[in-house]
């Protein structure tokens, strides 16, 4: 039951193609001939006299113009359509199934008597080569030639697409096309050329060209944009392929404006129409890509995979398969392109399903290219149409997808903005936490737990290096009654004003100033001699004396310093140490204060 769905579009697109071709085959025929008035482009200087009708067509002959015209005046050859292609309209040829040969084509054309028309003869599309001729209607020998495109014979040679050629003539004449076709399946003039003012013609090629640029222009900054989305730190995958898919489409346009053989010669042709084609089918299967990554949905791995890898030689055979054959490997491209649509299309729905909004406009650009792929199918096989949709389909959905994409990535950055600063506010968090833990919250010292860390550290730094190590211990003198007579918050602003004049003190960076509890506080000197920590312990004791810590109450404070450091033989433990600055700080108060003691006995 599930497969029967798909089987009908087949069968559907199946019939179409089928009625696409009866549509565009026909048989030649006997009919007056085109016979063309551009008298008028005088009285109108931007018309254009589009040169589309039956023209004699003359099979497999390069008919000199005097011929060719008589031939026309005697309707002794079938009419052609221009435009047209004639493969396949030929009675056939075991020996040439593909039609190749060469061909004359002939109409009748009025142009203004006056010299100073300037006029042009705007060249549509010729896949091989090209000559033109203007032949005088009463003087047909005396042909002129107006352009020639390609080599009609010897080594094939393609000419070069949407040229201007100078009509410098005028009365009644005809145009006699010589045409050759052997490279490609596609033989005549496949896109009809028109009469006009030099001036028009060539503001209608600068109209083409500048449209092709912007929508070059649009393609790079699409590109641009999302090599940058994903070259960030988002590095968003669909990103990465829009810009590969973009890439694909700009040299695609890039082949379509014939720029290869612009720069670099008319033998580029092949090789440009092979990549113009061969890149149908791969940006199918890349677009394909791109829906899957956008809105995912539970499938089968290998028959999506098996998709990609079919899309992906169908380009490749582009590249092989001789150019007679090219025409064939266009339609299979555009069919499977179309085809490659329909898992799309699921992807789309199912993300209409679960309401997500970019699938809606989405859903609607998908459906716009699903009907110009069948467009594109019926212009290759129709003479009497020729204007393919794929190309500016593909340009708006890729703007479509980039703006999709370029929403989710804003959305991503903010994300992403909210999470770096949520990431600063913990990170800050943090570190205040660990500050906090570190600090006595009312002097910003070290507190009791961070001496403790250090003194261990700088203990076991010593004993390892046998360097002296120094321990000074101080509180302030007559602390209580400074809190009994001035109150408890008096004396917290004398504990931060002394911890301030303490952190102003030129100590060394490898010094530790603690708040050791209370009004009590240590420092811990490492590298340092028992004489070297007696005279920073006195710079302290004198810069704490020397002036008062508040000025309003006005209280001076003084401080007893106990210093103790390791011996020769170094001292046994840390707490040792410890306990004899302490020793020694008890001996400072003893003997009267606002002095600096050391341990007794040399601990």
């Amino acid at each position: 039951m599930a497969r029967r769905p798909m089987g009908k579009w087949l069968s559907i697109l199946c019939v179409s193609l089928f009625a696409a071709l009866l549509a565009g085959s026909g048989t030649m025929a006997r009919a007056d001939y085109a016979n063309f008035d551009a008298t008028g482009l005088l009285d109108d200087s931007t018309a254009t006299l589009v040169l589309n009708g039956p023209w004699m067509f003359a099979w497999n002959q390069l008919l000199p113009p005097e011929q060719a015209v008589q031939s026309f005046k005697d309707k002794a050859y079938p009419v052609m359509p221009v435009p047209s292609n004639w493969a396949g309209k030929l009675p056939k040829d075991a020996t040439n199934p593909r039609d190749h040969g060469v061909a004359t084509f002939v109409a009748a054309l009025s142009l203004p008597e006056i010299q100073e028309a300037d006029l042009a003869l705007s060249m549509g599309v010729v896949h091989d080569a090209y000559r033109v001729f203007w032949a005088p209607a009463d003087t047909p020998h005396n042909a002129v030639l107006i352009a020639q495109e390609g080599n009609l014979t010897g080594d094939a040679l393609a000419a070069q697409r949407f040229l201007n050629h100078a009509l410098p003539v005028s009365g009644d004449g005809f145009l006699v096309f010589h045409v050759r076709k052997t490279m490609f399946a596609w033989g005549g003039i496949s896109k009809a050329p028109f009469v006009a003012r030099a001036t028009t013609a060539q503001l209608s090629n600068n109209r083409r060209s500048l449209l092709a640029g912007l929508t070059i222009g649009m393609l790079l900054l699409i590109m641009l944009r999302n090599v940058m989305l994903y070259a960030s730190k988002l590095r968003e995958p669909a990103a990465g392929l829009l810009a590969t898919i973009t890439f694909f489409v700009i040299l695609r346009a890039l082949a379509v404006e014939n720029l290869p053989e612009m720069f670099f010669g008319a033998q580029w042709h092949g090789l440009r129409m092979r990549i113009e084609i061969g890149l149908v089918p791969v940006l199918a299967s890349w677009v394909l890509i791109m829906l899957e990554v956008l809105f995912p949905r539970p499938t089968r791995r290998r028959p999506r995979r098996l998709l990609h890898v079919v899309l992906h030689l169908i380009g490749a055979t582009a590249l092989l398969v001789p150019l007679d054959r090219i025409s064939d490997v266009l339609i299979v491209a555009q069919i499977a392109a179309v085809v490659s649509f329909i898992p799309g299309v699921l992807h789309i729905a199912s993300a209409l399903r679960s309401g997500n909004r970019e699938a809606r406009i989405l859903g609607i650009s998908t459906l716009l290219c699903l009907g110009a792929g069948m467009n594109d199918i019926y212009a290759s096989v129709s003479d009497t149409y020729g204007a393919f949709l794929i190309p500016l389909s593909v340009v708006y959905l890729m703007m479509i997808l980039s703006q999709i994409i370029g929403n989710r990535a804003s959305v991503a950055i903010a994300r992403t903005a909210l999470l770096e600063a949520e990431k600063e506010q913990l990170s800050r968090d943090r570190n205040d936490a660990i500050y906090m833990s570190r600090h006595d919250h009312l002097t910003g010292l070290l507190n009791r737990q961070s001496f403790d860390h250090h003194w261990a550290r700088n203990w076991l730094d010593a004993v390892e290096t046998k360097q002296p190590l120094t321990v000074v211990l101080f509180d302030i003198d007559h602390f209580k009654s400074i809190n009994d007579t001035y109150g408890h918050p008096t004396g917290d602003a004398v504990l931060k004003a002394l911890a301030h004049r303490l952190t102003a003190f030129d100590l060394r960076k490898t010094d530790r100033l603690c708040r050791y509890g209370g009004e009590e506080f240590a420092l811990i000197l490492p590298n340092c001699s028992t004489a070297e920590g007696v005279a920073t312990a006195e710079r302290l004791r004198s810069a704490i004396a020397s002036r008062p810590l508040l000025d309003d109450p006005q209280i001076s404070v003084t401080c007893s310093f106990g210093v103790a450091a390791t011996n020769r033989n170094f001292t046994k433990s840390a707490e040792t140490l410890l306990n004899g600055a302490d020793a020694a700080l008890y001996s400072a108060k003893a003997n009267g204060r606002n002095r600096v003691e050391t341990c007794s006995g040399r601990p």
